[in-house]
């Protein structure tokens, strides 16, 4: 069920946001908690269902396990500052190292010009626009629509309405179902559906790519990108580390100054 009309029918079954979907003891779980923060993970009224399962699971759980003391562990207590401490570190990392880096056109050409050996394709490769449909009847439908090539428009708004996937997909990297389908021929053009575990996939295979071919930069911006970021993010964290301790008063022991001493 469409997740919009899923949600419209659900709060349209109570007057108030305010409705309990359940209770354990004193905590209350509420349609807004689960609309707020789970809401675009909960897709059909069954979903519902099991995360209301599970977290009625928890609380049961976790009510147990405070009456029998774990609240006040001490190992588990510096376990839990040890975690939300590196929790408060990445998050300060992550918000100085996005804010202070930035990756340039010229840097991403530059990088693909001066490393042209290492965009060559190690596999088969296409480029499709991906459908995936639950029910099979709408995967059929799909295909008929696109097979319909003359009709531009109406495959613009199929690829809206379904919002399309378009990807490169290589030899060896999907299901064997989809992996067959896709490379079994050197055609263009519509296949499937194909049954996988989830439901029924629709692809229009838009480009072929034989193996040992180079990798245009469009298709290899997005892995220059993420190289020269990660590089960048190293270097500027190292760099921001040393200038802390710098500003900061440290003490080390002299004996554990050198990790090379013996």
């Amino acid at each position: 069920m469409n997740f919009i009309i899923f949600l419209f029918l659900f709060f349209s079954c109570s007057k108030t946001s305010e409705t309990p979907l359940a209770r354990v003891g004193s905590s209350v779980l509420y349609e807004k908690d689960l609309v707020n923060n789970h809401g675009y993970k909960i897709k059909t009224k069954e979903k519902a269902y099991d995360f209301i399962e599970n977290w009625t699971t928890e609380k049961v759980l976790l009510k147990k396990a405070i009456d029998e003391g774990y609240l006040e562990d001490l190992r588990l207590k510096k376990e839990r500052d040890s975690f939300y401490n590196n929790l408060i570190i990445s998050s300060f990392l992550d918000n100085s190292l996005s804010v202070n880096i930035s990756i340039s056109k010229e840097e991403i050409l530059e990088y693909y010009t001066s490393s042209k050996g290492l965009f060559t394709r190690k596999e088969e490769e296409v480029f499709v626009h991906h459908f995936f449909l639950e029910e099979l009847e709408q995967a059929r439908s799909i295909k008929r629509e696109l097979l319909k090539k003359n009709n531009k428009k109406r495959t613009e708004e199929i690829n809206q309405l379904f919002n399309v996937e378009s990807k490169v997909i290589k030899r060896g990297y999907s299901i064997n179902e989809i992996d067959t389908e896709l490379f079994r021929s050197r055609k263009v053009g519509v296949i499937g559906p194909v049954r996988s575990k989830l439901g029924f996939h629709v692809f229009d295979i838009i480009k072929r790519y034989e193996k040992g071919t180079k990798v245009g930069l469009e298709l290899a911006h997005d892995e220059i990108y993420q190289r020269l970021l990660k590089k960048k993010k190293s270097e500027y964290k190292s760099r921001l580390i040393d200038s802390l301790k710098s500003e900061t008063n440290i003490f080390i022991n002299s004996r554990y100054r050198d990790r090379n001493e013996n």
